[in-house]
């Protein structure tokens, strides 16, 4: 084809800078480019294709002060090493006897190899070398935005515009990768102005199966964005070789700008890995995009991903009250989709104690408390079963007694308390098995679950809390169970009376270490009360008597000083007394070394502010530092209390009839 490229780089040069996508229309005065934008999308290029070459001629190492030459963008050097130069005084040896070892560099030539360290013996460079990965002059140009070189690299070897690099990687894509947009203006008016052909250079996929819109989408470059979707919207209809649409790559990365974009042509493909959809993305990066993405198409909440998730059970998951309000209003029926496992959004806000989220879910669709998964169980089932470590801290207790609230003043939903699934388990079992008495208790107490339920194996929720390997937690969720009546399911006494025998010699086993641990608190604080901050006088009167915080310091130490002698004796009476005795004193002495601890850091704290005197700050700081510590014990002292206050309702009687404890105190008699 005859081409005059002054005229086509002319319509390139008359071209403002920020402006160079116009040229793309420029071209189209035969109507080339109307095919072009209307095309219909087309499958993965072929992989394993060989960069075009014109007959005879051979790909080579490039030289290294080629690649300077390029990397730098200055054509007159580069035409010097080309030999395009009117006059040069390059030496081609100096470029061509350079010593270099590339192992392997081509695997499918031969020659390449024996060749060993001299690169090629050509008399001058040319524009077919490439570089270790098979990148041309014109990838190298095109990444770094030469625009000048690009012009005339292309002018001097037009078949630069569909080499490919061993990733099969075309000078366009790494234009994109890059950002550089009016590189990209440049390349696919010149490709179509030429004869390439602007199809053939947009529509080259890498061996990753990406196109030169997925760089683009990925690395977040909106101009790049804007000129191919001028030019070829058809490209947003494509997906890689993940599934992977440059929608989806543009929702991921957050970047509004290139979302926006994409969403102004035609019908961008809106997949993503795993048969995820772009919305599964949005719902977790950004309340703006899932909004415009609802705008667009809110058939998108309805896309199920390989695990039959929506977008709702994402947000719900997430806790966004926001993008879960969104999404309720525009596609409400996704309340009810469940996952391969049966599972609701509600079920999936409910696993993560998303109080919020819950409340949204059960206003906006009243029945879909009913659903239950391929267990049975309801969202209350999952809640109580969810409970741990992760979530058991003061915002997890208060979602879940938030939750639980919600259950007890809402008629419809008391009947989830007592709710069975396949097992024949309630959410109290669930609860009891997880050892958490205060969960227990929020159950208990507000929504007053039924604690003689049995499941399909014979088990009450007070079996289930045997089995806990934590000590203190199975004593406090026993404990916590039979103050409201819980019971033993129909069993052998006998077995009782092992489980009380083994919880007999657990307490005599602590005892004797809390022993060593509560006299070495009396000790820290007896030593504390004589050697109080700032000493003595000469009238042996304490200097910093007139100071509050002194006085606080004294009266905290008191109390350490007297709980962990507390402590100590009924940690002595606990070893030495009968069982009921020992149960009894055990509780008492953890109450009181707890305040003991509790106290003593509190006058630690005081002592070190009056020792201070007015530097506020540090105080501050101090004062801070301890409060955070507060809560938790706080929790603790209260939760010990509640522990030996209910010990007298203890029932380990299958029939409820006598107190198994009271048993102990006749045998003992």
């Amino acid at each position: 084809m005859s081409f005059n490229w002054d005229r086509a780089l002319q319509k390139a040069n008359d071209l403002e800078d920020d402006n160079l996508s116009a040229a793309l229309q420029l071209a189209d005065g035969d109507g080339r480019w109307e095919a072009l934008v209307r095309s219909p999308e087309v499958p993965p290029a072929r992989r394993g294709t060989e960069i075009p070459l014109s007959e005879g001629s051979q790909r080579h190492v490039m030289c290294p002060d080629l690649y300077r030459a390029t990397l730098s963008g200055s054509i007159s050097r580069v035409d010097q090493f080309l030999g395009l130069a009117e006059q040069t005084t390059h030496t081609n040896d100096e470029c061509h006897d350079v010593e270099i070892q590339f192992e392997d560099f081509f695997e499918s030539n031969e020659s390449h190899k024996q060749l060993g360290a001299r690169v090629h013996g050509y008399s001058s460079c040319t524009l077919q070398e490439v570089t270790a990965e098979k990148n041309t002059m014109l990838h190298i140009a095109a990444a770094q935005g030469h625009l000048e070189l690009v012009k005339h690299l292309i002018r001097n070897d037009n078949t630069l515009l569909t080499s490919q690099n061993s990733r099969q990687e075309t000078p366009l894509l790494l234009a994109a990768r890059a950002g550089n947009h009016r590189v990209i203006s440049l390349i696919v008016f010149l490709a179509q102005e030429s004869g390439v052909g602007a199809y053939e250079v947009l529509m080259k996929r890498s061996t990753d199966g990406d196109t030169v819109l997925h760089e683009a989408a990925r690395h977040g470059h909106e101009d790049v964005v804007q000129v191919l979707m001028t030019v070829a919207p058809a490209l947003s209809a494509q997906v890689n070789n993940a599934s992977m649409s440059p929608l989806y790559l543009a929702v991921f990365r957050k970047s509004i700008g290139v979302v926006k974009a994409l969403l102004q042509y035609s019908h961008p493909s809106a997949a993503g890995p795993n048969e995820q959809n772009a919305l599964h993305a949005a719902v977790l990066v950004s309340q703006e995009i899932a909004s415009m993405l609802l705008d667009w198409k809110a058939e998108l909440a309805y896309g199920k991903d390989a695990s039959g998730s929506t977008p709702l059970h994402y947000a719900a998951s997430n806790g966004d009250i926001t993008v879960v309000k969104n999404i309720l209003n525009k596609a409400p029926l996704t309340v009810y989709v469940r996952d391969q496992e049966g599972s609701s959004p509600l079920h999936a806000a409910a696993r993560m104690h998303h109080y919020s989220v819950i409340s949204s879910i059960i206003d906006h669709c009243p029945d879909s408390f009913e659903l239950c998964d391929n267990q049975g169980r309801n969202f209350l089932h999952i809640v109580a079963q969810h409970v741990g470590t992760e979530n058991h801290n003061c915002d997890g207790l208060k979602n879940l007694n938030l939750i639980i609230k919600l259950v007890s003043q809402r008629p419809d939903l008391k009947m989830l308390v007592n709710e069975r699934d396949k097992e024949g388990n309630t959410p109290l079992h669930f609860a009891s098995m997880k050892g958490f008495p205060e969960v227990l208790l929020h159950l208990l107490k507000a929504s007053k679950a039924d604690t003689t339920q049995m499941n399909n194996d014979g088990k009450t929720a007070l079996d289930n809390a045997i089995s806990l390997s934590s000590f203190s937690l199975m004593a406090g969720t026993i404990v916590t169970l039979s103050a409201y009546g819980a019971k033993f399911s129909p069993q052998r006494q006998d077995k009782l009376k092992n489980w009380k025998d083994e919880a007999t010699k657990w307490i005599d086993r602590t005892s004797t270490n809390l022993i060593i641990v509560s006299v070495l608190i009396a000790t820290i604080a007896f030593s504390a009360a004589f050697n109080v901050p700032g000493s003595y006088n000469g009238d042996g009167v304490a200097i910093l008597r007139k100071k509050i915080q002194y006085n606080i310091f004294v009266v905290l130490d008191t109390i350490a000083l007297s709980a962990s002698v507390s402590a100590t004796m009924l940690l002595v009476v606990a070893k030495a007394v009968s069982k009921w005795g020992s149960w009894i004193s055990f509780s008492y002495s953890l109450i009181f070394l707890w305040i003991s601890l509790f106290t003593m850091q509190l006058a630690f704290v005081m002592a070190v502010s009056v020792a201070l005197g007015e530097t506020r700050y540090v105080t501050k700081a101090i004062i801070e530092m301890w409060q955070w510590q507060t809560e938790p014990q706080r929790r603790t002292i209260s939760f010990l209390s509640r522990l030996s206050l209910s010990f007298p309702c203890l029932n380990l009687k299958t029939d409820g009839s006598n107190n198994a404890l009271e048993d102990d105190q006749q045998e003992e008699a």
